[in-house]
């Protein structure tokens, strides 16, 4: 992955994520209903991709008096999520693929790590430094519609490598954690409002080597509007 890129895209949609970002909301909103379910007496949370801080407000509200730590690598999204949550959480500038996050009770993500090389290494790496892990991903099945549209058009379509759900379970049993998923869906009215939506999340960045396919050509695929579905994967790991 090209993380300056990523990181750029994601910097220059801090102003309008919000505006777009459905699903996030409601993936976070999820992940943290499990978050509390499980571990409700948290001292300590580090987070990583916060964005403009959908998660990081609900784990606010959850965990008052915890010490929260919200990392991000474009910094104009922590300085949205600083904004909309003030001095309840410490902020940080980082590749969360990198994190060092000894000492935490918990490091969690929402939407974030399927923008990582690694992902499978990432959380192996993040769970043996010792946290439990709380982690929301996009995995196979998610943007089915718009790849199946380019498929019968004989294109090449942009979509992320999402790793499968058996890689996902495959994960979960070596790290003893609880693996869940879910399909949520979000329906356009016109198919061109979709591109708008994933440029406007600063989510449209292609895999490496992508040549852009015509758009207007699988657009028309699509003249009633477009329903696209997200297929979610959540990992919950105890101490390594």
């Amino acid at each position: 992955m090209d993380k300056q890129r990523i990181g750029d895209s994601f910097a220059s949609a801090a102003t309008a994520y919000d505006t777009h970002a459905v699903i996030q909301r409601q993936a976070a909103r999820h992940l943290a209903e499990r978050i509390v379910q499980r571990w409700p007496h948290l001292t300590s949370i580090f987070e990583i991709g916060c964005g403009t801080g959908n998660l990081t407000a609900l784990l606010t509200q959850a965990y008052p008096q915890a010490d929260i730590l919200a990392t991000d690598l474009a910094e104009a999204m922590l300085t949205a999520c600083q904004a909309r949550i003030g001095t309840a959480a410490r902020y940080a500038q980082m590749d969360g693929e990198a994190a060092r996050c000894e000492g935490f009770d918990l490091v969690t993500s929402s939407l974030a790590f399927q923008w990582f090389d690694n992902q499978a290494a990432a959380i192996k790496a993040l769970h043996a430094q010792g946290p439990r892990l709380a982690i929301a991903t996009l995995v196979e099945g998610t943007f089915a519609e718009w790849k199946a549209a380019h498929a019968k058009l004989g294109l090449q379509d942009g979509v992320l490598p999402f790793m499968s759900e058996q890689a996902l379970l495959t994960l979960g049993e070596e790290l003893g954690a609880q693996v869940s998923f879910e399909s949520i869906t979000e329906s356009y009215a016109h198919a061109p409002d979709f591109v708008r939506a994933i440029k406007g999340i600063g989510a449209g960045t292609p895999r490496a080597g992508h040549r852009p396919a015509p758009l207007g050509k699988v657009l028309r695929e699509f003249p009633e509007g477009i329903t696209i579905s997200y297929r979610v994967g959540y990992v919950l790991a105890d101490p390594s």
